[in-house]
């Protein structure tokens, strides 16, 4: 089968969204491909005034995508990888783990505040949409108040301006794909707070039958240690189960060894338990490690922690309803 010509590539409409599916846009291109852009309205876009964890679904920034993509409405799609659910749709794939950029957080200080993350006063107030960086953060300093914010990115840096919280946190790699480094006070160390599973990475969906398009986007666009390091990520939280209302990291990289180094945790949402793990081991055992470090911090307590969130463990997955 023939790669479509054009190929029909189908984005969220926020800005960051804009500029990661423009940057496909330009590589493809470059090697002689034309392509359009097509946007699509998720549900995340337009529940911006409830927390992601609230509305329970994981594919919350996906799910219309993919029914374009099951439709033949637009040919592949872009997402930010840490997006994408741990298990892909039936009848898609995921074709290409492009570029990664920092993944790590980033500490945005409101301007009246001079200090780095350390020098936070006692009971700061930090803003920010995650559980797992809820957690984490309360985990390293339980006096900090934290609280709820949505919208994308320079919402949420208007709604700092306009507030009286010391600082949020938002990812680094958002931040330097718009050119707002500037805003970066400090990157936030893993030891901290574990980075969220594929942060920094993009993912390039197309239908799963059309091979021809698929090997088109491997060639063009697959970052080798990317692709390596994430598959240890999305095996942890594939087999913990929970996705966005789980407060969990992983951050997996390739050594100056060539080997995957993986480091992971479960924490509990007031931060009050945390359970933490590392493996490292060659890339091919990228997968098995990030199954066996779930397997062993929800053994060590992590299981009663997504007890109490969650409920039954059979309950944590939803399947994908096209």
């Amino acid at each position: 089968m023939s790669v479509p010509s054009p190929l029909v590539l189908g984005t969220r409409s926020s800005e960051l969204a804009l500029r990661q599916a423009n940057s496909v846009k330009n590589r493809l291109e470059a090697q002689g491909h034309q392509v359009q852009l097509q946007t699509v309205t998720t549900r995340g876009d337009e529940s911006t005034d409830v927390p992601i964890s609230e509305i329970g679904d994981e594919a919350v920034f996906t799910r219309e995508l993919d029914r374009a993509l099951l439709a033949g409405d637009i040919h592949f799609a872009v997402h930010s990888l840490k997006d994408i659910p741990s298990t892909v749709p039936d009848g898609l794939t995921l074709a290409a783990i492009g570029p990664r950029e920092d993944p790590r957080d980033a500490f945005v200080a409101h301007p009246s505040f001079d200090g780095q993350l350390e020098d936070l006063p006692m009971q700061a107030t930090i803003a920010t949409a995650s559980l797992r960086r809820t957690a984490q953060l309360l985990t390293w300093r339980s006096d900090l108040e934290v609280v709820p914010v949505r919208g994308n990115v320079d919402t949420r840096l208007e709604k700092l301006m306009n507030s009286d919280w010391h600082g949020l946190v938002l990812a680094v790699a958002g931040l330097l794909r718009m050119g707002l480094s500037a805003w970066i006070r400090e990157r936030i160390d893993p030891e901290i707070v574990v980075p969220a599973v594929g942060q920094g990475a993009l993912g390039i969906a197309c239908p799963a039958d059309q091979e021809a398009l698929g090997e088109v986007l491997r060639s063009v666009l697959e970052d080798p240690d990317a692709t390596v390091a994430t598959r240890a990520e999305r095996a942890f939280l594939r087999t913990v189960g929970g996705g966005c209302q789980v407060p969990l990291g992983a951050w997996a990289r390739v050594d100056e060894e060539g080997s995957v180094v993986l480091e992971a945790c479960i924490a509990d949402l007031d931060g009050s338990e945390h359970h933490r793990g590392r493996r490292r081991g060659a890339p091919e055992e990228a997968e098995a490690m990030g199954r066996s470090l779930a397997q062993d911090l929800l053994a060590a307590g992590g299981d009663d922690i997504l007890d109490r969130i969650l409920g039954d463990r059979s309950e944590r997955v939803s399947p994908f309803q096209p």
